[in-house]
């Protein structure tokens, strides 16, 4: 009876284009955001499709130990109520820390979040907060690649990646040419608190390194709408019902 219940439930969520991972913890669902642009992504905030709760930042700032800032953990980005076509927020929460990137070279960093606590390690160094508390379904992780006048090439790479202890490949932007840029998105989606998200990052140029946000990533926490998927039971009833009055069908036809 066990197998059968099993059995029905795979059958309705392959029907229903649901995939489902047993262990509760670890379930999650990679999106493909090929293409996928920040005017988008500002768009599924100003729709209510999406809600950040807090963000986890490093950008080259001015690549030293003074002055502009590398690392922080962000506001979230939210709907101005004056003008609902306006984003505002975004801001630091505490104060930013600084850091300096070696050129095409790696970097190790942990997001922990524990439905009340916000750790954020890079390279050794800890932010962290207890501002952002409640629930989270989905995580955007953003690359942003970009030059100016004075640099030719840049890149900004995570690689790594590893999701509550599960894998879950890379994200990466590169950009050839004076004053231009690439950004790439991956969403994780249907995932719940505590969560912790490793990986490497990895930024690189060639001629005068750019500064500010023009080479950077964020890891955007937050949460969408939920659309309720039928529980086993109930699916396993749906089905069992669909065949009895199929067998009921049936047996009428050869009645007749």
């Amino acid at each position: 009876m066990k197998r059968l219940r099993q059995t029905l439930f795979a059958l309705a969520t392959l029907g229903l284009g649901i995939f489902s991972v047993s262990s509760a913890a670890n379930a999650f669902t990679l999106v493909d955001r090929t293409g996928f642009t920040d005017d988008e992504f500002n768009n599924l905030i100003k729709t209510g499709e999406y809600a950040e709760l807090f963000v986890a930042q490093s950008r080259i700032g001015n690549n030293s130990n003074n002055g502009d800032y590398e690392l922080s953990i962000n506001n979230p980005i939210v709907p101005d109520p004056t003008n609902p076509n306006k984003l505002i927020g975004g801001l630091p929460v505490n104060s930013p820390l600084q850091h300096t990137w070696g050129n095409g070279n790696l970097v190790d960093f942990i997001l922990e979040y524990t439905g009340s606590v916000v750790n954020y390690t890079v390279g050794g160094k800890l932010l962290s907060t207890n501002v952002f508390s409640g629930p989270v379904t989905d995580i955007f992780l953003r690359t942003r690649a970009g030059t100016k006048s004075n640099s030719t090439k840049s890149r900004m790479e995570l690689s790594n990646l590893v999701f509550n202890g599960v894998g879950i490949g890379s994200l990466s932007s590169s950009v050839v040419g004076s004053n231009s840029s690439d950004i790439d998105y991956l969403q994780i989606a249907g995932i719940s608190s505590p969560f912790t998200l490793t990986g490497k990052s990895l930024m690189s140029w060639e001629g005068i390194a750019p500064n500010g946000s023009n080479i950077a990533y964020q890891i955007k926490v937050g949460t969408t709408p939920q659309t309720e998927v039928p529980e086993p039971a109930t699916v396993a009833a749906i089905l069992l019902t669909g065949g009895v009055l199929a067998l009921g069908k049936k047996k009428e036809q050869k009645a007749n």
